[in-house]
């Protein structure tokens, strides 16, 4: 029993010698110094604009040689920098970046690796980079046929927070509303062509004698642009930012602009309408849905709506 003991101790002593010790990671001392030289310049968290530029200004030390700096965003690498002699311990830089367009979070950081390739450290710094959209995107949104004797159907859109009015409830609120909605019936001919402007986007700044069971004479009316789509503008993948927004919509809008359109619908060509507020941004209405085909109170429209901040 001795032997068995004593040669356990023994083994024991034998494997603890040959056990090869393992640095903990980023152990080797690498310090980053990140220096706030301009308005664009990144020394902590930050929420920007799609495509803001932002810039590092850093020196990355180490007491040990490094071989390869590198900068990271989500943990992949986007820039790396071999190093000579001359700065193996210290190394500066300023750099450059345009964030995404995609709004979103997004993590960025400078580290060391050695002639090897391994991973030195990152001065324990890593920053956070959120994007927030440079637009309103407000969807589902339902629309209906203005009613004439109760007054509480919702036919005014407030573009820039999304709400929507009832006759009732758009007296306090015009001054924040764009367009209204509803069924233009003035184009309508004979029973057999039976012509209906129908569905229509307008700005309450038209005259609409067919809307005269509404009074507005007190209301703020605002005085919105509005303007039919080509069938190249894709509300979806087109409108991502306030850029494209500004690109697409506003392009599009330099002639040809009304205070109303008409027969609105899903199809292609007529399902997308731009539209410019009284205060200068571009916007965007997506017709998603038409639930209903008269000018009945029961008729009424679902859209997504995008605008320029």
């Amino acid at each position: 029993m001795k032997k068995i003991i004593l040669g356990s101790l023994v083994l024991g002593l034998v494997l603890s010698a040959c056990e090869k010790k393992v640095e903990p990671v980023d152990s080797f001392d690498v310090t980053v110094e990140y220096r706030s030289s301009g308005a664009k310049f990144v020394v902590g968290d930050v929420t920007l604009n799609p495509k803001d530029s932002i810039y590092f200004d850093f020196t990355i030390s180490s007491p040990t040689d490094m071989s390869y700096i590198e900068i990271q965003k989500n943990g992949t690498r986007i820039d790396t920098f071999r190093l000579n002699n001359s700065n193996k311990r210290s190394f500066s830089l300023i750099k450059g970046y345009r964030v995404d367009s995609a709004a979103g979070s997004y993590s960025y950081r400078v580290l060391a690796r050695d002639a090897r390739a391994i991973f030195m450290g990152d001065g324990g710094k890593m920053f956070t980079v959120t994007v927030t959209p440079d637009f309103h995107f407000w969807s589902y949104r339902i629309l209906q046929v203005p009613d004439t004797t109760a007054k509480t159907n919702k036919c005014y859109y407030a573009s820039a927070t999304g709400n929507v009015y009832s006759y009732t409830e758009g007296g306090t609120a015009s001054g924040s509303i764009d367009f209204g909605y509803y069924w233009d019936t003035t184009g309508r001919g004979t029973a057999a062509t039976n012509d209906d402007l129908k569905h229509t986007i307008y700005s309450l700044s038209a005259a609409q004698p067919q809307l005269g069971y509404y009074d507005i004479s007190t209301w703020t009316k605002n005085v919105t642009l509005l303007k039919k789509m080509p069938t190249s503008v894709n509300f979806v993948t087109g409108l991502t930012s306030g850029g494209a927004i500004q690109t697409l919509i506003g392009g599009n809008m330099a002639s040809g602009t009304s205070s109303k359109v008409t027969t609105v619908s899903t199809t292609a060509g007529s399902n997308v309408i731009g539209f410019k507020t009284a205060a200068g941004k571009f916007g965007a209405i997506l017709i998603r849905y038409l639930d209903g085909d008269s000018p009945n109170k029961e008729t009424q429209i679902e859209v997504d709506v995008k605008v320029q901040k």
